[in-house]
């Protein structure tokens, strides 16, 4: 089974969870802290990870340090995570979150590549744009690669819109050889 499965099959029974008991905003957090620990605490991380620490002294540790930090809700599920020796996907789940969070917001995550950076009108108008096409309120994540030649591409989830002159440098070639 690969990983973001498993990991999409524990984020969304979370999250039915955090729905139902009307914490959505609080289990984001708390698990944004969580994710921020395994990243800044290597002792942490390392102590998760280890197959020969038992699993009571994993969820010792995960209690100690997030007790009077997160929700019960938040804990028992990063214990329930231990127990299964699952918590490699913590990462993964508090990303996976953000995103169900966010759908359920009615707000949607568009990564914007550009050759260079985009004004503030260009930004405005793009999410304009972008609203417009989705229907929804649009966050846009942006980056820079100049190898992109000018132009945009964007990425919605599984759509790609790829605007950008490398591109259309790379289409006119095909068909100049016949490659269509």
């Amino acid at each position: 089974m690969r990983l973001s499965s498993l990991s999409r099959r524990y984020t969304a029974a979370l999250f039915d969870t955090a729905c139902d008991a009307n914490l959505v905003d609080k289990i984001e957090s708390d698990l944004g802290l969580i994710t921020w620990t395994l990243q800044s605490v290597a002792e942490f991380k390392e102590t998760l990870a280890n197959p020969l620490i038992s699993t009571e002294t994993k969820k010792s540790a995960a209690t100690a340090i997030f007790r009077d930090k997160v929700d019960a809700i938040t804990l028992n599920f990063v214990c329930l995570l231990i127990d299964r020796r699952r918590e490699d996907i913590l990462e993964d789940i508090e990303e996976q979150f953000a995103l169900l969070a966010d759908d359920w917001r009615g707000i949607i995550r568009a990564d914007v590549t550009s050759a260079a950076a985009l004004t503030d009108n260009e930004k405005s108008r793009l999410i304009s744009k972008l609203e417009a096409f989705t229907g929804k309120k649009v966050e846009l994540y942006m980056k820079q690669d100049r190898s992109l030649i000018g132009g945009l591409v964007v990425r919605i989830g599984d759509t790609v819109i790829d605007g950008s002159i490398k591109k259309q440098v790379v289409d006119l070639k095909n068909r100049m050889l016949g490659k269509e």
